[in-house]
């Protein structure tokens, strides 16, 4: 239950500094600033048109024809469509992996295919880290894999397409998935490929990573799910501008959201997954 007096309440937490709270731009992809994101040098990175728009567009023609394809519905927004489930949101870990075992394939040809993919994405970096003597793989649980990504649309109405969140306290802390190595990573990471997007769906990234005080305060103990607006004000923020194509990484642990996209039924559809380094050989991705 969220404090009633919520509408008056500052977060407080983590504020970081200048030269950490940016997000580095490219035209193509550098490896080694997705790697300086995940290892904490730099708050997030875009790079821009990564993905060409024919297998933009088949993506996104296997997502809104799969069997596996989702709706739930929301009062705030006209739908959320999801192929896969989220580890996180999944009612228990076995429940999970059953349905990772399941959803895996399918995911990976929904995905694949000729071109630069997100398969292939993920491939060239298994190489470049490879290089350095570290290992890029799904997470795992007692010898099981996790799903490697999910793919999300959302729907537009006049609100926020997804309200202000952080993402690495709520994993870290959620009791389902206890004992998970998910939960150790030194860093938890949010990377997102845009297969589709009209204009607006910008991600709002807000300087500041809450504290335990805070979500106590906003009965935030178990999740971190819509902080109230007036919560950030005076907290500085980033708008990124997101279009089909761009890939993109940040740190979870920031509060962030999606601005509303541009109206008329416009949907917003990426690839998403999570990303951290496991140890100093190992790096795992995961959704």
């Amino acid at each position: 239950m969220r404090n009633s007096g919520s509408d008056r309440f500052r977060l407080t937490g983590q504020i970081h500094p200048v030269d950490y709270f940016r997000f580095v731009e490219r035209d193509e992809m550098d490896w080694q600033v997705w790697t300086d994101v995940l290892r904490g040098r730099v708050a997030g990175a875009v790079f821009r048109g990564i993905l060409p728009p024919d297998v933009c567009e088949r993506i996104r023609r296997n997502f809104w024809s799969s069997p596996m394809l989702r709706t739930k519905e929301h009062s705030t927004r006209d739908a959320d469509y999801s192929c896969g489930h989220h580890l996180f949101s999944a009612p228990s870990l076995d429940w999970y992996l059953d349905e990772a075992d399941r959803a895996r394939p399918v995911l990976e040809a929904l995905c694949g295919g000729p071109g630069r993919t997100p398969l292939s994405l993920l491939d060239e970096y298994r190489r470049y880290l490879a290089n350095q003597g570290i290992r890029l793989r799904v997470a795992e649980h007692q010898g099981r894999r996790a799903a490697p990504f999910r793919l999300r649309s959302r729907g537009d109405d006049d609100t926020l397409v997804l309200s202000p969140h952080d993402d690495a306290e709520a994993i870290r802390h959620a009791h389902h998935i206890e004992g998970c190595e998910v939960q150790r990573v030194s860093r938890l990471c949010n990377a997102l490929m845009c297969v589709e997007n009209d204009s607006g769906g910008e991600l709002l990234y807000w300087n500041i990573s809450p504290d335990r005080e805070s979500r106590d305060a906003l009965g935030m103990s178990t999740d971190s799910y819509g902080y109230p607006i007036a919560s950030l004000s005076g907290i500085e923020q980033l708008t990124v501008p997101v279009h089909a194509g761009d890939v993109y990484l940040f740190d979870t642990a920031n509060v962030h959201a999606v601005a509303p996209c541009g109206g008329g039924r416009i949907f917003r559809t990426t690839v998403n997954l999570l990303t951290g380094e496991l140890d100093e050989e190992t790096t795992v991705y995961w959704s």
